[in-house]
């Protein structure tokens, strides 16, 4: 299922260029739950920008921009319909109070480290949205985790970009 996503990825990079990538990450960012690929898309699109650091860092910009926007709407969007936590759908109280622990406990840091974290991305967006903290203090933090997580797949991607240079 995913190399012929990630085959339709490579080739609407190719013909549009980041702007997929772009509408990719912001979708991801907006969505709490994973629907794309977004990890296979991002590399694909590195290796077919190229190797060189401007490409990348292109990419790495596009894709943290993208995140940073859709989570950002759905921070707005969830402050503008006042919604409770026992209102939202998912996990259970327990699970879901787990959460909003990690914010409580931690701050916005919390939410740069989940940024960071491959399966953890945007979890905390709906429960920071629920406090009093600002939209562009939280996105600074998306920033800086999405951030952390677009430097590790640029470093998959190079490493890639090598080893299928060797073959």
């Amino acid at each position: 299922m995913y190399e012929t996503v990630v085959d339709g990825g490579i080739s609407l990079v190719a013909q549009y260029g980041l702007v997929v990538l772009l509408i990719a990450f912001v979708l991801e960012g907006a969505l709490v739950g994973k629907l794309i690929p977004t990890r296979a898309l991002f590399v694909a699109a590195a290796l077919v920008v190229g190797s060189d650091a401007v490409g990348l860092a292109a990419v790495a910009a596009v894709a943290v921009v993208g995140a940073t926007l859709g989570q950002a709407v759905l921070f707005v969007a969830v402050r503008r319909t006042d919604c409770s936590v026992e209102s939202l759908p998912g996990p259970t109280d327990a699970a879901g109070g787990a959460v909003v622990g990690w914010f409580d406990r931690w701050g916005l840091p919390a939410v740069a480290v989940s940024n960071a974290l491959p399966v953890a991305r945007g979890s905390l967006t709906v429960p920071v949205a629920m406090t009093d903290e600002s939209v562009l203090r939280f996105c600074g933090s998306s920033v800086l985790g999405s951030s952390v997580y677009a430097v590790g797949l640029v470093a998959v991607a190079a490493g890639l970009d090598v080893l299928f240079s060797l073959l």
